[in-house]
């Protein structure tokens, strides 16, 4: 073998051990990531992820927890960073914002809030608004077929 031959095989190698590093350090942040969630929806509380950013850009992860009565945020974190090593973080400063307030744009959010990170708090409010609102339709539906119609009621008598 060359010792261009024998460079080219040594970092082509190297390459695909970073590669598969990267895979699996991206399982385990996926596992933990989804393990959050997961404990967050035990609590019986409605839970909403929110991404802003794109394949080609930094992402920018928000999950909300929300009471399902009230409507308002009980807890917020964020999942941002460059490498597999990020983690999610708390971020205060949001807790009793009802969902509807975070939709609106004319409202103000706390200054230490990135602007990539109010899309994705806004893209996880507009996942719980649009989920709030087919249970409404849904049990308007049920609703609807429960209720005897006037021709069926008149056939009775």
């Amino acid at each position: 073998m060359q010792p261009i031959d024998i460079t080219a095989s040594t970092i082509i190698l190297g390459l695909a051990a970073a590669w598969i590093l990267q895979l699996f350090l991206s399982y385990f942040q996926l596992r933990q990531f989804y393990g959050r969630v997961s404990q967050l929806r035990r609590s019986g509380r409605l839970v909403s992820v929110g991404m802003a950013g794109s394949a080609w850009r930094r992402r920018q992860y928000a999950i909300l927890v929300v009471d399902p009565e009230t409507n308002e945020i009980c807890h917020c974190e964020q999942l941002s960073g460059w490498t597999v090593l990020a983690r999610l973080k708390p971020l205060p400063g949001l807790e009793g914002i009802n969902v509807r307030d975070l939709l609106d744009e004319s409202i103000s959010l706390p200054r230490h809030i990135h602007p990539k990170l109010v899309l994705a708090l806004r893209n996880a409010a507009q996942h719980i608004v649009e989920f709030k609102a087919r249970q409404i339709e849904e049990r308007d539906q049920t609703f609807v077929e429960s209720t005897p119609s006037a021709e069926t009621t008149s056939l009775r008598n």
